[in-house]
């Protein structure tokens, strides 16, 4: 879906049924030796924060509950 959403002239008529939907997770994490190790965890607490979420699904992710 997130494909798609952005497509001018596409319409979204509805989900791949979940049995045959290909998921893809992401992950993200900060180096050691990262020059901007702090901006880099304020970026990752941000997109984690329940304030964005809205956001995210408006570009067709799925958010999960950050650990």
């Amino acid at each position: 879906m997130s494909e798609l959403l952005p497509v001018k002239g596409a319409a979204f008529v509805g989900c791949v049924p979940e049995s045959v939907q290909s998921v893809t997770r992401f992950a993200a994490g900060i180096p050691v030796g990262a020059k901007h190790p702090d901006e880099a965890s304020a970026l990752l607490r941000y997109l984690a924060s329940p304030g964005v979420q809205d956001t995210v699904r408006a570009t067709g992710l799925d958010p999960i509950a950050a650990h």
